[in-house]
């Protein structure tokens, strides 16, 4: 995973910055985005490929990681 594939966002107001940093009184949130092409990028499906979200993985991912969302 290189640099440039991680980025901090605020689950709160979406803040999106390169460096772990706080917002609304916590640290944001670090999300592996994945390299363009990967699945990560790409929103959640369920078995009958209707979107269960419109979030890419990478976020929900983070947020489950994270535990505050």
């Amino acid at each position: 995973m290189s640099q440039e594939d991680i980025i901090y966002i605020c689950p709160q107001c979406f803040r999106v910055c390169e460096t772990e940093t706080e917002c609304h009184e916590h640290l944001m949130i670090v999300c592996e985005t994945g390299q363009p092409g990967d699945e990560k990028r790409k929103p959640v499906k369920d078995k009958f490929g209707r979107f269960a979200s419109r979030a890419p993985r990478w976020y929900l991912e983070a947020l489950r990681r994270d535990k505050r969302g």
